[in-house]
């Protein structure tokens, strides 16, 4: 983690893979992302947190791709966990959207993956086996587990999308949606900021 630039941009999607395509120019399960939340770290410590959320319905594509060049400054080094699919995400973007390709083309190649350094450095019985973050943050800061949260995984999150991208949900009912959907995307960032300074000792 030492050799990783800076500023270091923690990155998460929350997608949606509908059977039957919703909109223009996408496939049968393909990831859509509809949400993304971002803790932006500079040198020094110093951490701002971006968020990416669209629950009405409309193509999320277009605004996601740009919301990322917006927040995320050019040369930061990007950190998943289980950086293939945040690559993935960002490359399909950058084939829908050439004129933004180059800088989400630069996002995939700067995303490196906190998962094998967590798999190489840190196991606790309690984990049971699962190298998932929400196995392994409780292990490391209990006060952040998943449990208290409305949303608690990427399936409940699918689910809470549809509802609210439902027309006929209730605008209050969107409203609390779209709030735990970005408690959940966001502890999903934190959780690695926690974990990668549990691994560098701090």
């Amino acid at each position: 983690m030492a050799d990783w630039g800076w500023p270091r941009a923690w990155l998460d999607f929350e997608t949606i893979a509908p059977a039957i395509p919703r909109w223009v120019g996408t496939r049968p399960y393909q990831q859509v992302p509809f949400q993304f939340s971002l803790h932006l770290e500079r040198r020094g410590g110093r951490m701002t947190h971006h968020e990416f959320l669209i629950c009405d319905g409309s193509d999320p594509r277009r605004p996601c791709a740009e919301a990322l060049v917006e927040a995320i400054p050019e040369g930061a080094t990007i950190i998943a966990y289980f950086a293939p699919f945040e690559r993935r995400v960002l490359r399909e973007l950058a084939a829908q959207f050439p004129d933004l390709g180059d800088r989400l083309e630069a996002m995939a190649a700067a995303t490196v993956d906190l998962l094998p350094l967590t798999r190489e450095h840190w196991y606790h019985r309690d984990q049971r086996g699962s190298w998932s973050i929400k196995a392994v943050l409780p292990t490391i800061a209990a006060e952040l587990d998943y449990a208290a949260l409305e949303v608690k995984d990427g399936g409940d999150a699918q689910t809470a999308w549809l509802e609210a991208a439902d027309p006929a949900c209730d605008p209050l009912r969107r409203e609390a949606l779209e709030e735990a959907l970005k408690a959940y995307c966001a502890r999903d960032t934190w959780a690695m900021v926690a974990v990668a300074r549990a691994l560098a000792g701090g």
